[in-house]
């Protein structure tokens, strides 16, 4: 071969190759990109915003002469075309890799008719319009090709910006940020199906090919099924998977994605598919997001939206033209808003999202581009006009879309924001989302048996998250650079790091095993920061996802003897931290995993639980979080009421039937009464729910004071596995003197007698604190 080939040198009197000049077109959309979004982004602009104004100003300076022999040379569309191809095959797996299948099946009906109302509006509002625009442009012949490829590509929606945008908002893990990316998707492989059924249906030779190739890419998937999970078993102890085995995956879909792109057919929807398909848990699957995520959306997105804007051009087009394209980017959006805004009337979604949903799906520029450049080049109306007139109209339609979403979302910044609302107001129906913060695989399995008790009711929807923290040490003990760590941060060649490297695969392994067990997907985060700060990224990060409830490791751990070690003080600092800036209820968990609270993935094994319930809006967030245990076959929970002795006694509901024992049934005449009447109204609905159901046992104690209290927790301690109660006491005739040898005060007064390795107590320890505003904070200190 030609060296200069080889090393693609430039021939003849060229100054340049031009697969050398992509490449430089790529790092001049990456440079401008970044310079656009550091001023766009205080003004809440997603990042494709700024992209495609990237390519458009490198667009525009193709008007001086050697800018334009240099960026556009002879016979560099084929590059683009298919660079293009790559950077989409890349980005659409992993779309397919990370979209959240438990979403899209719960809302299967709303991303399927925001879809149908889209397209019958934008099909119907472009039918007079194709007739005025056959007669304005002298089109003559292939009418139904023309309006097909008009419908397609001004009707779409780009799922890639979509989702790059709702990302950049910090949406992706709310209802309507979630709604958006499964609609955006639809619309596109919808619109994708059309067109290649047109397409097919017209030339009557595609047909056939469709039907292979889809076979071939069930054999894919099938392929992919089996090497995910072989492939861990080569190497157990790694991680990761090598790269080796991460690019088989990677040629076996670059070998259907070219063969079906060679047929003239778009491969798009064939690749989602791929990854779609693929399996969502053990090492293969965190391998591939991991070494996929951040080049694609930090190099092959940009550079994907930067390509749009590039396209960009009105050269061909004269002052008549222009009035033509203003119609068609109204007519676009119009027809897209009319679409989504009666599909939200239909399904009752609140008004707050209609605008948005239906700007945000307005954006355009994947599919229009990949039908502008191979299947429409051969069709005679299709002229440098039409062409410029297209590729303007999805770049205007895209910029204005980012805009106006954006500007919606400044403007009702407390509509789209996260509720934090506590539990005591959370629909079982609704869907839980949980954080586990974890330091070690010690944390890790004792709060993934918690997980797995929450996750007792299938129907009920429920997305766990798990964060990782790597605490930073301020003074590296290692003279490598950090890009000789391994991905934990610490040193992998061994050394006297507080954490050894097999802590991360130990974590994977306990979560990997849960998975398989109970079906259920724990997402998995990673935070790496110093020590002082790391309550600010626990914080964060529950903001960001969106979550309900933080559950946080006590700062001791039980031994084999049973007696309890301290793991640091700066642990201890954390959790009181995060207890006084968070956002939402915290749980801290005080794993005793030799003599508590275990649930044991596999095994029918019964935990007993008893939820206290002394009175306040702890305790009732407590028992609230019960709920979801209730209908978990291996829980039997039982809720413990002290009540002060002497204070008036209402009949609450009636007689209630607990479970003891799991064969034992005892019948407790009930007579509750709390100061509070909210604890009142609270506890007499929880009772009718569950307690007369036979779901809940209930038993009732009398005391007088602290010193009772104590006497019962000691009587009760060997009866259960696990003990769930409220922080915050205040002012309590139940528990009075009970703080006097307090050790923990973040636990409270129950929690740390509970907690205690001096009190004979070997159940595990659940202590809740409901999400309080900035004024009780006040109040409480």
């Amino acid at each position: 071969m030609d060296p200069k080939m080889l090393f693609c040198l430039p021939e003849g009197d060229a100054l340049f190759n031009p697969l050398n000049t992509m490449f430089i077109q790529m790092a001049c959309i990456l440079v401008f990109s970044q310079f656009f979004y550091l001023f766009l982004k205080p003004c809440g602009q997603a990042g494709p915003v700024a992209q495609i104004l990237a390519g458009i100003v490198l667009s525009l300076l193709t008007i001086i002469q050697k800018v334009h022999d240099f960026f556009l040379q002879k016979d560099s569309a084929s590059y683009y075309i298919f660079f293009s191809f790559l950077l989409r095959t890349c980005f659409m797996f992993l779309i397919g890799l990370e979209l959240d299948l438990d979403f899209m099946k719960r809302n299967l009906k709303n991303s399927i008719v925001i879809t149908l109302g889209s397209l019958v509006s934008c099909a119907i509002i472009w039918i007079p319009f194709l007739w005025f625009l056959v007669r304005f442009l002298h089109i003559k012949g292939d009418i139904l090709t023309l309006y097909v490829a008009f419908l397609v590509t001004l009707s779409n929606t780009a799922s890639p910006v979509v989702i790059r945008s709702i990302i950049d908002w910090k949406l992706h893990t709310s209802e309507v940020g979630r709604l958006a990316i499964s609609c955006g998707l639809f619309i596109e492989m919808t619109n994708i199906f059309i067109y290649t059924m047109v397409i097919a249906y017209i030339s009557g030779k595609m047909t056939g090919d469709i039907f292979a190739y889809t076979f071939a890419t069930v054999v894919i998937i099938f392929i992919n099924r089996f090497l995910a999970s072989w492939l861990p078993k080569r190497n157990p102890k790694e991680k990761y998977l090598s790269k080796a085995e991460t690019l088989a995956f990677f040629i076996l879909i670059l070998i259907i994605a070219l063969t079906i792109e060679s047929s003239n057919i778009n491969s798009t929807g064939f690749v989602f598919l791929i990854g779609l398909m693929f399996p969502r848990e053990g090492k293969t699957y965190r391998t591939m997001i991991n070494r996929l995520s951040y080049p694609i959306h930090e190099f092959v997105l940009p550079v994907y939206f930067g390509y749009i804007g590039f396209r960009f051009s009105v050269h061909s087009l004269t002052k008549r033209h222009y009035l033509v394209l203003c119609m068609i980017v109204a007519l676009s959006m119009v027809a897209k808003l009319l679409g989504v805004l009666c599909a939200c009337l239909f399904l009752k979604i609140p008004k707050k999202y209609w605008l948005f949903l239906s700007t945000i799906l307005s954006v355009k520029g994947h599919i229009g581009l990949v039908l502008l450049d191979s299947n429409l080049t051969y069709k005679k109306w299709f002229t440098p006009i039409i062409h410029d007139m297209l590729i303007a109209t999805l770049v205007i339609t895209t910029l204005l879309s980012g805009v106006i979403s954006s500007l919606l979302l400044r403007t009702q910044e407390k509509g789209f924001s996260h509720q934090k609302t506590s539990l005591e107001f959370h629909d079982t129906k609704e869907e839980l989302r949980v954080l586990t913060c974890v330091y070690g695989v010690r944390q890790a399995r004792g709060l993934i048996s918690l997980i797995s008790a929450l996750n007792g009711a299938s129907s009920s929807p429920f997305t766990p998250y798990l964060m990782h923290l790597i605490p930073l040490s301020k003074k590296r003990k290692t003279g490598l650079l950090y890009h000789e760590l391994d991905e934990d941060g610490v040193n992998s060649t061994g050394g006297d790091d507080e954490f050894g490297t097999n802590e991360g695969l130990e974590i994977n392994d306990s979560i990997d095993s849960f998975t398989r067990d109970r079906k259920v997907m724990i997402r998995q985060v990673k935070r790496v920061a110093l020590m002082q700060n790391m309550h600010e990224e626990i914080c964060n990060g529950s903001e960001d996802l969106r979550v309900s409830i933080v559950f946080l490791p006590f700062h001791k751990h039980q031994r084999i003897d049973g007696k309890t070690t301290n793991d640091g003080e700066a642990f201890r600092d954390m959790n009181r931290k995060v207890l006084k800036q968070a956002q939402c209820s915290i749980g801290i968990f005080v794993d005793r995993n030799i003599t508590g609270f275990r649930q044991l993935h596999g095994f029918e094994s019964v935990q007993h639980v008893a939820a206290l319930f002394f009175g306040g809006p702890d305790d009732r967030e407590a028992l609230s979080l019960c709920q979801w245990l209730i209908n978990n076959a291996q829980i039997h929970l039982t809720i413990i009421q002290f009540v002060a002795d002497g204070s008036e006694t209402e009949n609450l509901v009636g007689d209630a039937v607990t479970k003891e024992n799991n064969d034992v049934l005892m019948e407790i005449v009930g007579n509750d009464q709390t100061n509070d009447e909210t604890d009142r109204s609270f506890l007499e609905e929880y009772y009718n729910r569950f307690v007369t159901t036979g779901q809940v046992g209930f038993i009732e104690k009398r005391v007088s004071n602290g010193e009772q209290t104590l006497t019962i927790l000691r009587e009760i301690g060997e009866m259960y596995s696990l003990f769930v109660v409220g922080k915050h006491r205040g002012d309590c005739l139940m528990t009075s003197g009970m703080n006097d040898w307090e050790e923990c005060p973040e636990l409270g007064t129950v929690g740390d007698f509970l907690a205690s390795s001096n009190m004979d107590v070997n159940a595990s320890v659940l202590v809740v604190q409901r999400y309080r505003h900035s004024f009780e904070i006040f109040v409480d200190e």
